[in-house]
């Protein structure tokens, strides 16, 4: 289930309430995986919360033809490294350290720029299918590189290698079909 945003707009408005029924148990995934045993389930649903609120905040400027999954998941890997950010502030007046959260930024690009979803939908599929899980896992699930390595029984050092060449691989293969990156 990635569906275009259009799909949950009626006349201008957005049907949040729709959205938090089907996103809601993915949403809490991905906060989850993304702060670890970092935040309580509490804290986590206040990042839900308020990424349900931004989404009806900026309902207006909402691109319809851009994926929900990506969009959403963007919000709340933001908005999780800004709770995780109070908290450690609270406790500790420093910054969290970044390097415990994952990046998803190149993802986040390729997915806000105009690429035909069957296009990016056509390389992914087509991944051999250990790459397939290390990509879904990681862009979809937000799990942590280590996470990745426990799962499919193989070291970090070779999911965040095989990320990076799979991102490598994913660029060229849309600049093959015309799109800049």
């Amino acid at each position: 289930m990635n569906e275009k945003i259009s799909k949950y707009k009626i006349n201008n408005e957005i049907d949040i309430e729709r959205i938090i029924n089907e996103y809601s148990n993915y949403l809490f995934k991905v906060v989850e995986n993304i702060c670890g045993n970092y935040l309580t389930n509490e804290d986590i649903e206040e990042v839900l919360t308020d990424v349900f609120l931004a989404i009806w905040k900026n309902k207006e400027k909402l691109d319809g033809e851009k994926l929900i999954k990506p969009y959403i998941s963007s919000i709340a890997h933001n908005l999780t490294k800004k709770k995780m950010n109070e908290l450690y502030k609270n406790k500790n007046d420093e910054p969290l350290d970044e390097s415990i959260m994952i990046d998803t930024n190149d993802f986040d690009f390729m997915m806000e720029t105009n690429f035909k979803k069957q296009d990016l939908d056509y390389i992914i599929n087509s991944l051999p299918k250990e790459d397939y899980q290390i990509f879904t896992l990681f862009y979809y699930y937000s799990n942590k590189t280590k996470q990745i390595a426990n799962k499919l029984g193989i070291s970090n050092v070779k999911v965040k290698t095989k990320l990076h060449r799979i991102r490598k691989h994913i660029r060229s293969k849309l600049k093959e079909r015309g799109y800049s990156v």
